[in-house]
C-alpha cells in the first residue's frame, strides 16, 4: 500500500507541474498588457511618483519611514518596502512596477491551486477556482493599479499563511504555529483587510479539512476559535491601528453625515452587486460613487431578503454540500472590513475588495458544478469544455479591462462612461484635460463634478487652478477663497496670493504670502512672491515690516536678510541694505551667488568700487560652481562696468 501511494504521487507530480505552468501562462497572458501602461494620477502619485520618500529608493531612512508613517491613512510597512525596492530596481519606469504586481498575482494563483488541491484532493475543481481567480476581470484593479500593490502582496501572504496552517494542522506544534503567525503578520503589514483570515481558517477547519470533526454539535467551532485565539488577537490589534490611521488621515467620514442606516443599506446592496459582478463582470470602474441619499428602501429590503434566503439555504444544505458553508461565509466574512459599515473613502464598493472574497463564490461554483456533472453523469468533455470557454471569456475580458488602465485619460473616460454622477472622476478627468491644455473641457468637467457634489473641496481647488491657467483670475481667486474658508490649512495660499496679484488686490496678496511664510519660513517661492509684490505695488514698507517680523522668528534664514537688504536698497537706505546683505552672505557661508551679487551692486551704488569688484568676482566664482551660466554672464558684464568706473575715477 505505501508503495502504491508513492507511485501515485510520482505520477501526479508531472500533471501538477503542467497545471501550474498553464495557470501561470494564462494569468500572464491576461495581464501582460500592463507592461505598456503608465502610472495613473489616482493614488499612484501618492504611493510612488510624487512620494519623496519612495522616490529615494531603499535605504535606512526610507525603511524607518515605512515602519512609522501612517501616510494615506494606512500602516502597511511591507507594502511601502515593496515600492521602495521597485524604485531602487526600476526607477520611475512603470513597466517594472506593473510586472512585479503581475508576478505576485501569478504566484498567488499557483499557491491557491496548490492549497486547494492539498486540502481537497480534487485537482480540477481546485485548478478551476485558481484559474477564475487569476483571470477574472474583478482582479484587474488590484493587479493593474500600482497603488494597489498592497492588495496583491497581502493576498500572496494570505495564501502562504493558509499553506503554513495546513502544515501546522498535519502535526500541531508551537514552532509550526509561529510560522503561521509570522506569515499572517506579514499579510497584515501589507494590508489590514486580512484581519478576517483567522475566520477563513476556521471555515477551512469545517470544510475541507474536517478538523475537530469528532466533536459534537458546535463544539468543533469553539475548539477552532480557541485554536485561532493568537491570530484573532493580532486581527483585533490591527483593526484598532487601521481605524486610528484612517481617521487621522480624514478617510473616515463624519458618521453624522453618513448615518448607520445609509451605510447598512449600502452594505446590503453591495453584497448583492458584488455577486452580480462575479457572474456578469461588465461596466467595471475604478470608482463607484457613494450616493449620499442612499438606495431606495425597497432595494435594500430586497437585497437583505435575498441574502438571508441564500444564507438559509446554505445552512440547511450544509450537511449534504459542506463546501457551501465555507464558500458562502468566506465571501460574506472577508468583505466585512470593506463593506462600508465603517465607511472609508467615498466609494460605494470597489472591484479590488473582491480580490480575496470572490474566491468563496468561485469555490461554490466549482464544487457545485462538479457534483452536478457527476450526478447527471455527463461525459468529462462537457464540463471541461464549459470550463475552458468560461476561462477564455474571462481572459479576453481581463485583457480589455487592463487596457482601460493604460493612462489617466483612458481610465477616467471609461469610468465616466460606465458610471453616473461620478463627481470624483469628473474632477480628476478635468485635471487630465487641463494637463493637455484643453482648458475649456477641463473647466466644464470640473464644474460638472461640483454640480453633483457642490461641497467637494478638491474639485473647487482644481477648478481654481484651471481658471487661473485660463486667465480668469477673479474667478480663480474666488474659488481659492472658498477652499480656504472650508479648510484654512489647505496649502494653496501661495496660489491664492498670485491670483490676487493678477487682479491688483495687493494688500490681500501680501497677507496670503505672509501666512505661508509664517507657517513655513523656508518657502522660497512665497518669499519671492511677497518681495516682488511689495516692490511692484509700491508697498515696500509693509513688505519690509512683514519680513523683519519673520526674521525675528527665523534669524538664521539668509533669504530674509537678502530680501530686507534689497528692500532697504529700494528705500535708499544703503547702509542698512549693505548690513543685511553682508549678514545674508555670512549666513549662507558665501556659497550662494545671489546675495553676494546683490551686495556687489549695493557697494557699487554707494560708489565703493573696490568692494563692488571684490564681491562681483566672488559671486562669479560661486555662480560658476553652481552652474548658473546666465548669472555668470550678467555678473561679468557688471564686473567690467565696475572696473571701468574705477579706472575713470
Amino acid at each position: 500500500m505505501p508503495d502504491s501511494n508513492i507511485q501515485a504521487k510520482q505520477m501526479d507530480t508531472p500533471r501538477m507541474l503542467l497545471i501550474c505552468i498553464a495557470l501561470a501562462a494564462a494569468t500572464f497572458a491576461a495581464f501582460e498588457g500592463v507592461r505598456s501602461n503608465d502610472f495613473v494620477n489616482f493614488d499612484d502619485d501618492k504611493y510612488v511618483t510624487s512620494n519623496e520618500y519612495v522616490q529615494k529608493g531603499l535605504n535606512l531612512e526610507s525603511i524607518k519611514w515605512a515602519f512609522t508613517t501612517r501616510y494615506q491613512g494606512n500602516w502597511h510597512p511591507l507594502t511601502w518596502i515593496s515600492h521602495l525596492i521597485d524604485v531602487t530596481v526600476f526607477g520611475m519606469k512603470p513597466a517594472g512596477h506593473h510586472l512585479v504586481s503581475v508576478g505576485f498575482h501569478v504566484a498567488s494563483v499557483i499557491l491557491l491551486f496548490l492549497v486547494l488541491k492539498k486540502m481537497t484532493g480534487a485537482v480540477w475543481p481546485s485548478a478551476f477556482v485558481a484559474a477564475v481567480f487569476g483571470l477574472h476581470p474583478l482582479g484587474v484593479e488590484s493587479v493593474a493599479w500600482v497603488a494597489e500593490r498592497k492588495n496583491v502582496l497581502s493576498n500572496f501572504f494570505a495564501f502562504l499563511t493558509i499553506w503554513a496552517y495546513l502544515w501546522y494542522a498535519q502535526k500541531p506544534g508551537w514552532r509550526r504555529y509561529v510560522m503561521v503567525a509570522v506569515l499572517f503578520a506579514a499579510g497584515l503589514l501589507s494590508k489590514s483587510m486580512l484581519v478576517t483570515l483567522p475566520f477563513v481558517l476556521i471555515l477551512l477547519d469545517y470544510w475541507p479539512m474536517g478538523r475537530f470533526g469528532g466533536l459534537k454539535g458546535w463544539r468543533w467551532f469553539w475548539r477552532a476559535i480557541i485554536d485561532k485565539l493568537p491570530l484573532l488577537v493580532m486581527s483585533a490589534a490591527f483593526c484598532v491601528v487601521t481605524y486610528v490611521a484612517q481617521a487621522g488621515a480624514g478617510a473616515v467620514p463624519d458618521m453624522v453625515s453618513l448615518p448607520l442606516g445609509l451605510r447598512a443599506g449600502n452594505a446590503m446592496v453591495s453584497y448583492v452587486r458584488y455577486i452580480g459582478k462575479v457572474f456578469y463582470p461588465t461596466s467595471l470602474a475604478v470608482l463607484y460613487p457613494l450616493d449620499a441619499n442612499g438606495y431606495p428602501l425597497w432595494k435594500v429590503i430586497l437585497c437583505l431578503v435575498l441574502l438571508l434566503a441564500l444564507t438559509a439555504v446554505v445552512i440547511i444544505e450544509r450537511r449534504r454540500h459542506r463546501f457551501l458553508l465555507t464558500g458562502w461565509f468566506w465571501y460574506l466574512g472577508t468583505l466585512v472590513p470593506v463593506i462600508g459599515l465603517v465607511q472609508v473613502g467615498v466609494q460605494a464598493m470597489a472591484d479590488r475588495y473582491m480580490y480575496l472574497p470572490g474566491i468563496g463564490i468561485y469555490i461554490i461554483v466549482a464544487w457545485f458544478a462538479g457534483e452536478a456533472s457527476a450526478k447527471l453523469r455527463l461525459p468529462k468533455i462537457v464540463p471541461a469544455t464549459a470550463g475552458v470557454v468560461v476561462l477564455v471569456v474571462l481572459l479576453l475580458m481581463t485583457r480589455t479591462q487592463t487596457g482601460y488602465w493604460k493612462n489617466n485619460e483612458s481610465l477616467f473616460r471609461h469610468t465616466l462612461d460606465v458610471t453616473t454622477d461620478n463627481f470624483v472622476i469628473y474632477s480628476n478627468y478635468g485635471q487630465v484635460l487641463q494637463s493637455k491644455g484643453q482648458l475649456d473641457e477641463a473647466i466644464e468637467n470640473i464644474r460638472q463634478s461640483l454640480v453633483i457634489s457642490p461641497g467637494w473641496i478638491d474639485a473647487h481647488e482644481k477648478l481654481a487652478n484651471a481658471l487661473y491657467e485660463k486667465g480668469l483670475y477673479a474667478e480663480a481667486a474666488a474659488e481659492y477663497e472658498l477652499v480656504l474658508r472650508s479648510n484654512p490649512d489647505k496649502d494653496i495660499r501661495n496660489n491664492f496670493g498670485i491670483a490676487l496679484v493678477k487682479i491688483k488686490r495687493y494688500d490681500e496678496a501680501i497677507e496670503q504670502f505672509a501666512m505661508v511664510l509664517t507657517k513655513d519660513p523656508r518657502r522660497v517661492n512665497a518669499l519671492n512672491n511677497l518681495f516682488k509684490t511689495g516692490v511692484e505695488s509700491g508697498k515696500q514698507d509693509k513688505t519690509l515690516d512683514i519680513i523683519l517680523a519673520l526674521q525675528k522668528k527665523d534669524p538664521d534664514n539668509y533669504l530674509f536678510c537678502e530680501k530686507t537688504g534689497l528692500l532697504y536698497g529700494t528705500q535708499g537706505n544703503l547702509d542698512a541694505a549693505i548690513e543685511q546683505l553682508e549678514k545674508s552672505c555670512r549666513l549662507s557661508d558665501y556659497k550662494v551667488a545671489e546675495p553676494i551679487a546683490f551686495l556687489s551692486q549695493a557697494y557699487a551704488t554707494k560708489r565703493d568700487m573696490k568692494r563692488a569688484i571684490e564681491m562681483a568676482q566672488k559671486a562669479i566664482e560661486v555662480a560658476q560652481k553652481e552652474g548658473k551660466d546666465d548669472v555668470v554672464t550678467k555678473l561679468k558684464a557688471s564686473l567690467e562696468s565696475y572696473q571701468q568706473m574705477l579706472k575713470e575715477r
